[in-house]
């Protein structure tokens, strides 16, 4: 009997032991099946992958080779006013407008922001050129919003979106606001009673709103004291339309007349400190890496977008490509060829992250 009972609680083990093991592959089939706890398969597939950089594979320099990586390279600052008609010295029709984000993205440029370009965070696919796009100002043109709430499609910042919508292209440009000039309509884009909702608007999609001083101040015929107020109060006002955390780090020297002293791009008004890290000149020409030792983040040349200037940096690039800036695609990375032009400088000591030459 004994032996009897002995059997029969191993045959129960066995079977509790068998019955386990199917239960929890089929909770696992049904976890991969159906997405989890929920069984939800439509939020299952929306889920988005992992974004823990540990998982990603370190560049190395026969991927960097495979693109031609040169973070070196230069990179094109290109200064817009006016978007209306008709075309003229300061002002880009949206058409073509259009036409020259097409030529960029044929030619492999890609946008990010200034803030961004000066911190090294360039976040741009392999292969491609980033491409800074900035406007002075702030006039109506370049962000309108229609009756109904809705971006106008004609207006700069209704173009930058469709460009985008359309692929190969992000929502990344850098505005410098004024706040108080003649005419009123280029305070903030005009439209009065919108401007805070078109600033907040404008850093949620993504762009970059920066200081054009308050009144476009000559800041090397200006008082210091004035200099100061100017610079701190655009600052303190244009982070309060964005709301939230948003820093002012930008500035846009208004006609490119710098103080004698470059140190009163930081300081402090009534207690309030300011600091710009980067502030870009009217003219100049193509920019320098932001890793190169020759850059200079208080000193950053434009391109002017007007008559056939766009098409010259174009063919610039074509004719020269050892001084394009070509990225390796790896934020975390900067990636060169050993032997680079002698207009490109030498990389930085501290890049605070691995270099990659080949």
């Amino acid at each position: 009997m004994l032996q009897y009972a002995t059997m029969r609680y191993d045959n129960v083990i066995r079977f509790l032991g068998v019955a386990f093991v199917i239960g929890a592959l089929s909770g696992l089939v049904g976890g991969l099946i159906f997405g989890g706890a929920d069984g939800d398969p439509a939020k299952a597939a929306s889920e988005e992958p992992t974004t823990d950089t540990s998982l990603v594979q370190a560049m190395t320099p026969e991927q960097a080779a495979a693109v031609g990586a040169n973070e070196m390279g230069q990179i094109p600052v290109l200064e817009y006013h006016k978007i209306g008609t008709p075309e003229a010295e300061w002002t880009r029709t949206p058409e073509n407008f259009r036409q020259d984000i097409a030529k960029l993205k044929e030619a492999g440029f890609y946008p990010i922001n200034l803030r961004d370009m000066v911190e090294g965070n360039m976040n741009v696919p392999a292969g491609k050129t980033p491409v800074v796009l900035t406007f002075d100002d702030s006039s109506p043109g370049q962000f309108r919003l229609n009756d109904d709430g809705s971006i106008d499609p004609e207006s700069g910042i209704g173009i930058l979106n469709a460009a985008t919508e359309a692929g190969g292209w992000a929502q990344k440009a850098t505005f410098f606001l004024l706040l108080d000039v003649q005419p009123d309509n280029n305070v903030v884009f005009g439209q009065p009673d919108l401007k805070q909702e078109k600033v907040q608007q404008l850093v949620e999609m993504g762009y970059e709103a920066g200081s054009h001083t308050i009144s476009h101040l000559n800041l090397k015929e200006a008082y210091t004291e004035d200099a100061v107020k100017q610079l701190a109060v655009s600052k303190g006002e244009i982070e309060t339309m964005a709301g939230g955390d948003y820093r002012v780090s930008s500035l846009s020297v208004p006609f490119g007349e710098y103080p004698e002293d470059d140190g009163i791009f930081a300081g402090e008004y009534e207690g309030a400190k300011y600091t710009y890290t980067a502030a870009v000149e009217v003219s100049g020409g193509v920019s320098l890496s932001p890793f190169s030792t020759d850059f200079k983040a208080l000193h950053i040349p434009r391109t002017i977008v007007r008559g056939d200037a766009l098409d010259q940096m174009i063919s610039n690039f074509e004719s020269n490509p050892s001084l394009r800036y070509i990225s390796d695609g790896d934020p975390a990375a900067v990636s060169f060829p050993k032997e680079l032009a002698e207009d490109l400088g030498q990389p930085a000591g501290d890049l605070g992250r691995p270099t990659i030459t080949y």
